[in-house]
């Protein structure tokens, strides 16, 4: 046996052996909070996975955020071997508030499902905690093994992804020359479904966080608090005035009808094409359905039709709606609101400026006689893409197939992430994905399979030997 293919014998071993510890050790980091979105918890977890990254011998730090540090670090191997920069994030959507979990949010519960399968239930097990600490449990196995990885790793694991990264773009704009100087990035994730298929997606798309805000002025309306409904007939509702600026938005279908973004809007390359017929062959929409926890899907039509829908469409989602006040155990008073507002989340696809995406927009409710309805920009980011033929995508998709998986390759993820900042401004390809199931992310009872680690560890072990491998030949 050649040494390198004793090593990988020698280090699926050991996975398989220190099991129990790996689960222990992201359950552990599941149970510290790290909310960005009210700051709970969120410095206690930038160190924590600071101390994590010294443990396995790496260089690590915390960078200042706007609203959370980042992490940074380095592992170096071998000066000559492949570096990868890994991307993760420490922090998780609020539990607070959400109606349905069967445990505590934080209490990183094992849950028996009715498969006889347990689940690891907990806010931030399936986004992103376990990616993360199941491979930083793979690094930690390299060590304890006294086995050398193949590759340089570097870190940078933030946490305000949750909302809409607002550090980043400085961070790496600050750090251009060093991080350009990796070969790939790589972020990890549990990317079996609930059918069994593994997919690995080659792009997200970009987010756009918007404020649509109405309040009483010139226009109409209440201008100095809320006043008595009593005045509906004579007085303006900065209320409906939201939700009818809102509803011209969108069609029936919820399918974005904005004034001009269909001009826009790329449809799929001939490759994305080949590739999204390929998969509708095999795409299970029912198991889609029960995964994602809907009654029905809103649409129906040839599985070519939907699965392009969901990647190169373009989707306005009203996150929240505010206008008055309800305290519990009582009903709302009869008022006129002087101020409502909707936050909303819109993602758009490769090839379009989020900039003129929301000029449309503002130009659209302006044609309609809803100049009065504010809009605030939260954050923003364009969507990302990479090619299908790059080692470290090559890799990913080796390693998935090595250790069992019915691999499918989607041209983009429905989810957005910003990965053009390696993409577009560092110039990194990157690869996304892994094997073992999860869901729920953002939701009640966000899970993944307990007995999903040890494949998903095994997963990312392989993708570094062969990464290291395809990166040198390319080289040569």
């Amino acid at each position: 046996m050649r040494p390198q293919a004793a090593d990988e014998a020698r280090l699926m071993a050991r996975i398989e052996r220190r099991a129990d510890l790996s689960l222990d050790e992201i359950r552990r980091a599941i149970r510290q909070p790290s909310v960005s979105q009210t700051g709970e918890g969120v410095d206690a977890m930038a160190l924590w996975t600071k101390d994590s990254l010294h443990e396995l011998g790496a260089q690590a730090r915390l960078v200042p955020g706007r609203h959370a540090p980042i992490v940074e670090g380095e592992l170096i191997t071998d000066a000559s071997a492949p570096t990868l920069l890994l991307y993760d994030l420490y922090d998780v959507q609020p539990a607070a508030g959400q109606t349905g979990w069967i445990v505590d949010p934080f209490a990183a519960a094992i849950v028996p499902g009715a498969d006889g399968r347990d689940r690891l239930v907990g806010r931030g097990a399936f986004n992103s905690k376990a990616p993360l600490f199941g491979t930083l449990a793979v690094l930690r196995t390299f060590k304890e093994a006294g086995i050398r990885p193949p590759v340089n790793i570097r870190f940078l694991i933030e946490g305000e992804e949750e909302i809409g990264s607002p550090s980043l773009p400085g961070y790496i704009e600050a750090n251009r020359e060093a991080l350009a100087g990796c070969d790939a990035a790589f972020i990890p994730y549990f990317g079996t479904n609930g059918a069994g298929h593994t997919i690995l997606r080659l792009g997200f798309k970009g987010l756009i966080l918007l404020e649509f805000r109405v309040t009483g002025g010139d226009w109409g309306g209440p201008v100095a608090g809320d006043i008595h409904a009593l005045h509906g007939a004579l007085v303006a509702s900065p209320a409906w005035q939201l939700v009818q600026a809102l509803a011209t938005l969108v069609d029936r279908q919820e399918r974005l009808a904005v004034d001009g973004l269909d001009d826009i809007t790329p449809g799929p390359t001939s490759v994305e094409r080949s590739l999204i017929d390929e998969v509708a062959k095999l795409h299970d929409f029912e198991a889609f359905r029960r995964e994602v926890r809907v009654g029905r899907l809103k649409s129906s039509g040839p599985p070519q039709d939907l699965l392009a829908a969901l990647m190169h469409s373009c989707t306005l989602n009203i996150d929240a709606l505010a206008a008055g006040t309800v305290e519990e155990g009582h009903d709302p008073a009869t008022i006129i609101p002087q101020t409502a507002s909707a936050f909303a989340d819109l993602r758009i696809v490769p090839g379009m400026d989020p900039d003129r995406v929301v000029g449309l927009i503002r130009r659209h409710l302006d044609r309609r006689g809803f100049g009065h309805v504010e809009i605030r920009v939260r954050s923003s980011y364009p969507a990302s893409s990479t090619e299908a033929g790059e080692p470290v995508v090559r890799a990913l998709a080796d390693a998935c197939r090595a250790h069992g998986a019915d691999l499918r390759i989607y041209p983009l993820h429905a989810g957005a992430a910003p990965m053009h900042l390696f993409s577009q401004v560092l110039g990194l390809p990157y690869a996304f994905g892994g094997l073992g199931h999860g869901a729920g992310a953002h939701g009640p009872n966000e899970y993944v399979m307990a007995d999903a680690i040890v494949p998903f560890m095994k997963c990312v072990a392989t993708f570094f030997y062969r990464f290291a491998r395809y990166q040198r030949e390319t080289r040569c």
